[in-house]
């Protein structure tokens, strides 16, 4: 089960989201389209979902047509529902929130801004630090690299090549093996504490 669905039909969106978030240690699972988003939420329920008004240039549900099945829905209706929007006027807030969305966050959003209303809403992520975070609070990877890792690891998963990340970050040179098992091993005793 993954802890937040991001469900944007821009890539950009839901991927500043999910390196965002992965960062900070929730599991991100990721919608292109308002029934992804509705099939994926009620296969496997997260515990929050961020969701766009407006998908696939005006075609089909908007993101206020899912957040009102999602509450609708006995297995649904507790998760918290964040719009995220650039469509910021009276109306659309007062629609989105008789749609019963918990908070409403308009573009641009500010990855802060995301962190804090998410802690409010579902509380704190996971307590055992990522890899992810683990290296670029020490400097030896980048936003950038971390981001550039995540979309190879995506891809090799998506042709059946399931890698870790700390596979991936070797595979594209970013650290040393011996940076890796340093890390790896700092990771396991922060864990423990």
């Amino acid at each position: 089960m993954a802890d937040i669905l991001i469900a944007d039909d821009h890539r950009f969106i839901r991927d500043m989201v999910r390196i965002t978030l992965s960062t900070q240690g929730w599991t991100i699972a990721e919608a292109a389209t308002a029934n992804e988003a509705l099939n994926l939420a009620r296969k496997d329920p997260p515990n929050a979902v961020l969701l766009d008004v407006n998908f696939e240039e005006g075609k089909g549900p908007t993101g206020f047509d899912v957040c009102r099945e999602l509450k609708a829905d006995p297995a649904t209706r507790a998760i918290p529902v964040i719009m995220l929007t650039a469509r910021d006027s009276a109306a659309d807030r007062k629609e989105g929130m008789a749609a019963g969305a918990s908070h409403y966050l308009v573009k641009p959003f500010g990855p802060i801004d995301l962190i804090k209303t998410l802690r409010e809403l579902i509380g704190e992520p996971p307590a055992v630090q990522t890899l992810g975070q683990y290296l670029i609070d020490e400097g030896i990877l980048t936003h950038d690299q971390l981001a550039e890792a995540l979309a190879m690891q995506r891809s090799l998963e998506a042709g059946g090549h399931s890698r870790r990340l700390g596979e991936v970050l070797a595979l594209m040179h970013a650290l040393t093996p011996e940076q890796l098992d340093k890390a790896l091993a700092r990771q396991q005793r922060f864990s423990k504490d």
